[in-house]
């Protein structure tokens, strides 16, 4: 009996393994275009332009940076204290 008993666990267990690859195999190729059409997509479109010296040097000089950081700090502040629940959006 327990011959029999571990012959179905260990056919469950190939039966799972199978099924696993199954559908790790379909999700693989559902994904599979979406990776073609990413890659295919080119780069450099996404680069940040580049800032002539002249005006970074004005920018650097007048403190732009240091405001542009602080006001991005505290944007990031505000959305983190209006997600906490209970708390209004839009104040």
């Amino acid at each position: 009996m327990t011959a029999i008993l571990n012959l179905i666990y260990c056919w469950l267990l190939d039966l799972l393994a199978k099924l696993t690859d199954i559908a790790l195999n379909a999700w693989d190729s559902v994904l599979g275009p979406a990776d073609a059409i990413l890659a295919s997509l080119g780069t450099g479109s996404l680069t940040v332009p580049v800032i002539p010296a002249q005006y970074a040097w004005i920018l650097g000089a007048t403190g732009m940076a240091q405001a542009v950081a602080i006001i991005a700090t505290a944007m990031l502040v505000r959305f983190t204290l209006q997600s906490v629940p209970f708390v209004r959006w839009g104040s």
